[in-house]
């Protein structure tokens, strides 16, 4: 239920607004009233509430001025406000601090009804967003932690994610691997644990990132005064990681390294751990041991990337050369069958996160592919039941609907409709997601048929019939409101997507 709060110097009306429409009905609990603005203040700040209804005209501070209070703050609760006066105005004012409805009193119960229902609905579609802009934000962060152990970026794109990562040279890092179903999406979120939560783990950060079916990777990084990743501190932290799942699940660790030139190694190292465990069945940590150097295979990434690229692009002839070609270099290393078999399991979860990426159901090709059964020791059937699997998904590539909107363009238009007001171009959005703008440029106009300039347009001149219908702002004010610093140019945008100028369709 959402919250809301009245500030009237009037008595009466407080009273009146408590009785004049069902508050339960409209989804709203009343948490407080104050009778000038130096009280609503205060209590905005004790109760938080999702709506405050103000007067314009009150005592100490004014309601422009406690709008004005919460315009830049990092709490911004939803305004309506109400006056005596039918004074434009203020409504003008108003609006330009983003009120959400300007109402004159006596109240009208139905006029007042529409207005809270019509903010009610704002507040929750702007939660919904906000949580499926934190969502992304923390999928694109734990890409960005797998891709930077992985050692998957170029250089620019290594220091840009140190920097986002606050990952530093004199930086403590360790990387666990966690083996088991997984839990729900809030493991994405990445955790920075302070003094006050627990002293042993203070100034410690985890990262989350996906390491494959069934697998979540954490990235623990500590400042050099920070906390030493030992294995002490290591299974305090995986007990409490612990209550995050519901089954059985296998731990395996890094051993501790100094500088982010060791990031790959530490993701190796966990990687070994995990495939070098005797006992299956101990909850004890696999940490890494380093006579485990011995048998870790030396992987040909230049084949697994190219082998990767051929899946994904429908080339079969060349996967299946590429994967002989795999299957060569292990075989003259002596590699046991379960290495190579780990090897093209990692082939295969990064598979999954492509299919993601394009719109595919990974659910479905990682029940073919990680079955709950013993895999085959014999070396030519793993080849072939791989080759089978890699031939039948690269036809899925071949044929997948590209039209289908993906992750990347849903960041991007999300961020688009958060700035529309905002000078913003193509290029700011590609920085925030870090990719190529052309590249975003292609992905929005196979999404949705046209270029990003002409949906910002079409957006732009939406909000500004909404605006145009139910205000009497002037047109050169909605120009500058929906982003348009040039008031000739919104009117002739608005003309031709409209077929009338913005002062014919105000008058209706």
């Amino acid at each position: 239920m959402l919250k809301v709060l009245f500030a009237d110097d009037e008595p009466l009306m407080l009273e009146g607004l408590r009785f004049l429409v069902d508050w339960e009905k409209l989804d709203f609990e009343v948490c407080g009233e104050a009778l000038d603005g130096e009280d609503a203040l205060q209590l905005i700040h004790s109760t938080r509430p999702d709506l405050v209804i103000t007067d314009v005209r009150m005592p100490v501070i004014d309601g422009l001025g406690l709008i004005g209070k919460f315009h830049e703050s990092d709490f911004q609760p939803k305004f309506i406000i109400i006056s005596g006066y039918a004074d434009f105005g203020y409504a003008k004012e108003a609006l330009g601090y983003g009120v959400s409805n300007y109402l004159t009193k006596p109240l009208d119960e139905k006029e007042l009804t529409e207005a809270l229902q019509t903010v009610a609905e704002q507040i929750h579609a702007e939660r919904k967003l906000a949580s499926r802009r934190e969502m992304l934000s923390a999928f694109m962060q734990a890409e960005t932690v797998s891709r930077l152990l992985m050692r998957q970026n170029t250089a620019e794109e290594v220091r840009d994610a140190l920097k986002a990562l606050d990952i530093h040279p004199g930086s403590r890092i360790c990387c666990v691997l966690a083996q088991g179903d997984s839990p729900d999406n809030s493991y994405l979120r990445s955790q920075v644990y302070s003094r006050n939560v627990k002293e042993m783990f203070r100034n410690l950060t985890v990262y989350p990132f996906m390491a494959g079916s069934h697998k979540i990777g954490y990235l623990l990084v500590s400042p050099q005064e920070g906390p030493a990743l030992e294995p002490r501190l290591l299974a305090s932290w995986v007990n409490e990681v612990r209550t995050q799942y519901n089954g059985e699940v296998l731990f395996s660790a890094s051993l501790e390294h100094h500088g982010t030139e060791f990031l790959n190694a530490a993701y190796h190292e966990a990687l070994a751990a995990e495939l070098c465990r005797h006992d299956l069945n101990s909850r004890e940590i696999g940490f890494f041991q380093k006579q485990d150097k011995d048998q870790m295979a030396m992987l040909p990434a230049g084949l697994k990337k190219s082998l990767l690229q051929s899946v994904t692009e429908g080339q079969f002839d060349l996967l299946s050369s590429q994967l002989s070609d795999i299957i060569k270099i292990f075989s003259a290393d002596t590699t046991s069958s379960a290495w190579i078999d780990a090897f093209l399991s990692s082939i295969k979860a990064e598979l999954l996160r492509e299919i993601d990426a394009r719109g595919g159901d990974s659910a479905i090709w990682a029940a073919k592919w990680f079955p709950p059964r013993v895999t085959a020791c014999s070396l030519p059937l793993l080849e072939r039941q791989t080759e089978e699997d890699l031939h039948e998904v690269a036809e899925w590539f071949a044929s997948a609907d590209n039209n289908q909107e993906d992750l990347l363009v849903t960041a991007a238009m999300d961020y688009a409709r958060a700035h529309y007001q905002e000078k913003l171009k193509l290029q700011d959005i590609a920085k925030q997601l870090h990719v190529n703008a052309a590249y975003l440029g292609q992905r929005i106009r196979k999404s949705y048929g046209i270029s990003f300039n002409d949906f910002l347009h079409e957006y732009r001149i939406e909000e500004a019939k909404k605006l145009l219908r139910r205000t009497d702002m002037c047109i050169s004010d909605i120009s500058g409101r929906v982003g348009y610093s040039d008031a000739d140019l919104f009117a002739a945008k608005f003309k031709e997507l409209n077929g009338v100028s913005p002062s014919v369709y105000k008058k209706g």
